[in-house]
C-alpha cells in the first residue's frame, strides 16, 4: 500500500482528462473499505498504463478542495486505485478507469449536501457514507442490477454510484451526487419510516432536480402528470420501471415543493423527523403540523399543473 497526500503524490490520469479538472467537478470507484468494524473488499482489475501527471492548475484545485472539505484520508494503491475521505464521506475509485479528480468531485458535492442536511435537520447521520464508484456502466449493471437511468444503489451505509464521468457528461453529476446523499441521509434520519413521496421529494428539492424532472416529462407527455398517491408510493417503492418512476418522482417533487411553500421547510423537516420517531404518519403529521396525515396529503397534492414540457430527450 502507498499512503500519500494530494500535495505530495504525483497523481496520474488516463488520456482524455486534459482540462477537465479546471472546473473541478468529477469523481470515482473502489478498493476495500472499513465500515463499522467490518472489512468490505472490492475487487479490482489491473490498472492500465497512464499517460501523464496532473497539471499545476489541477494540483492547485485538488489541494484547495482537500482543505475546504477537510480530507483526512488519501490512500492509493499503484495497481488498484484509491480512496479519498473526510469524516462524512468516503469515496473509492479504480485507477485504470477513474481517478482522484473524479473522487474529489463526488466527495465535494456530497459534503456540501451534508452541510445542507445539518442546517435543515439539525444533525446529519452518525458514521460515514461509503461511496463505491463504478468504473463503467456494465460494471454498475452487474454490481447493482440497475440500468443507466438509476444514479445509484444504496444499501445500509454503502452506495454504489454510476461512473462519475458518465454522469458528468450527461450534465447530472452535481445533482446526482447531492440527491443520492440526501436520499441516504434523510432515510437514515427518519429510520426508513418516511413515506416514499416525502423522501424522494425532499431529496429532489434539496438537489435542485426540478429542471431534470421537467425535461423528463416529455417522455411521458401523453399521460396525465398527476398520479394517485397509492400509485406514487408503489412506483417509488419498487423503482423498476423508468417512465412510471420518473412520473412518480415529479409528483413527489411537486408535493414537497408545494408543502414547503405553504408550511415552510422547518415544519416539513420536522414532519420527516417525526415520521422516524412517532408510531405512524398520522401522529407525525399532527406533531409537525397540527393536522392529520390525510389533510397534509391533500394539501401537498393541491399543486397547480406546471406548463407542458417540450418533448425532447431527457438525461
Amino acid at each position: 500500500m502507498i499512503t500519500i497526500g494530494i500535495s505530495e503524490r504525483k497523481p496520474r490520469v488516463r488520456r482524455g482528462w486534459v482540462g477537465l479538472c479546471l472546473i473541478a467537478t468529477v469523481a470515482a470507484s473502489a478498493a476495500g473499505c472499513d465500515q463499522g468494524g467490518e472489512r468490505h473488499e472490492h475487487k479490482f482489475v489491473e490498472a492500465s498504463p497512464v499517460d501523464r501527471g496532473l497539471s499545476a492548475v489541477e494540483l492547485d484545485s485538488m489541494r484547495s478542495m482537500k482543505l475546504t472539505h477537510r480530507v483526512s484520508r488519501d490512500e492509493f494503491w499503484d495497481s488498484r486505485g484509491g480512496v479519498i475521505a473526510n469524516d462524512r464521506v468516503e469515496v473509492w475509485y479504480q485507477h485504470n478507469r477513474t481517478g482522484v479528480i473524479e473522487a474529489m468531485a463526488v466527495l465535494k458535492f456530497m459534503d456540501q449536501a451534508a452541510d445542507s442536511t445539518g442546517k435543515t435537520f439539525g444533525r446529519i447521520p452518525s458514521g460515514r457514507l461509503v461511496v463505491v464508484c463504478a468504473p463503467s456502466l456494465e460494471s454498475f449493471r452487474r454490481k447493482t442490477g440497475r440500468d443507466w437511468w438509476h444514479y445509484s444503489l444504496i444499501k445500509g451505509d454503502t452506495m454504489n454510484i454510476q461512473t462519475p464521468l458518465t454522469l458528468y457528461s450527461r450534465g447530472l453529476l452535481q445533482v446526482a451526487a447531492r440527491r443520492e446523499y440526501y436520499t441516504w441521509a434523510i432515510g437514515k434520519l427518519t429510520g426508513g419510516k418516511s413515506p416514499h413521496w416525502l423522501l424522494a421529494g425532499l431529496a429532489s428539492h434539496f438537489a435542485d432536480e426540478r429542471p431534470i424532472l421537467v425535461g423528463q416529462r416529455g417522455e411521458y407527455a401523453a399521460q396525465p402528470l398527476r398520479m394517485d398517491i397509492k400509485e406514487i408510493e408503489k412506483e417509488l417503492k419498487h423503482d423498476d420501471d423508468r417512465l412510471p418512476v420518473r412520473r412518480a418522482m415529479y409528483n413527489a417533487y411537486l408535493m414537497v415543493d408545494h408543502l414547503v411553500e405553504k408550511r415552510g421547510m422547518p415544519a416539513v423537516a420536522a414532519f420527516a423527523l417525526a415520521c422516524g420517531e412517532e408510531s405512524n404518519t398520522d401522529a407525525a403529521a399532527k406533531r409537525a403540523f397540527g393536522a392529520s396525515y390525510d389533510a397534509i396529503l391533500n394539501e401537498a397534492r393541491a399543486w397547480s399543473e406546471p406548463p407542458a414540457a417540450p418533448v425532447a430527450p431527457a438525461p
